[in-house]
C-alpha cells in the first residue's frame, strides 16, 4: 500500500495543489490541539492562510508528508487544481447525481468514496453551492483526499 506521502506527491504531480490536513488517530480523535473536542477531525487545514499555501510543487509536497508520524490527511484545493468537486453526503444526493451521469449530462469522471457519500471529480470553474446533500466545492473550496483517514477508521478511496 502506498504511503499518503506518496499520494500527495502523485497529486503534486497531476498539478493538483495540496495541503496537509490533521489526521485521525486510533481513537477517533483528532490530531489537532482539541483532540476529541474537534468536531472536523481529520479535515481542517494545519494553517490558518493555507489557500496561499496550496503547492502543487513536489519538493514542497514531500517535506510536508514525508514524515508519516504525524499522521497528516491531504487536501486538495479545488480552484488552485483547476478542479471542480461534487461532494454528495447522503442517499438523497447520489439519486439526484448518478442518473446524471448515467444519462451523460455528467461527464465520467474519477470517484472517491467517503464515509457518507462520494466525491465527483471534475475539470472547470463554478461557483460554490450547496445543495440538499450535494455540495460543489471550486475556487478555495478543498476536499479531504485519498488514502486520508476518516474518524470512524476507514479510508477515503478511489472508486
Amino acid at each position: 500500500m502506498e504511503s499518503v506521502c506518496e499520494w500527495a506527491v502523485k497529486y503534486a504531480e497531476r498539478g493538483w495543489a495540496v495541503i496537509p490536513l490533521h489526521g485521525v488517530n486510533d481513537d477517533g480523535s483528532c490530531t489537532c490541539h482539541l483532540g476529541s473536542d474537534c468536531d472536523s477531525a481529520g479535515k481542517h487545514p494545519y494553517w490558518r492562510d493555507w489557500p496561499s499555501k496550496a503547492s502543487s510543487n513536489v519538493e514542497q509536497v514531500t517535506a510536508w508528508f514525508m514524515d508519516d508520524t504525524r499522521q497528516r490527511n491531504i487536501g486538495i484545493v479545488c480552484g488552485a487544481s483547476g478542479l471542480v468537486v461534487i461532494d454528495i453526503d447522503d442517499e438523497g444526493g447520489e439519486a439526484m447525481i448518478l442518473p446524471l451521469i448515467e444519462v451523460g449530462i455528467i461527464p465520467p469522471c474519477p470517484m472517491v468514496r467517503t464515509r457518507r457519500g462520494i466525491h465527483l471529480y471534475l475539470s472547470g470553474n463554478v461557483p460554490a453551492a450547496k445543495l440538499r446533500g450535494i455540495d460543489i466545492k471550486s475556487g478555495n473550496g478543498f476536499v479531504v483526499a485519498p488514502p486520508s483517514r476518516r474518524v470512524d477508521g476507514g479510508v477515503y478511496e478511489w472508486a
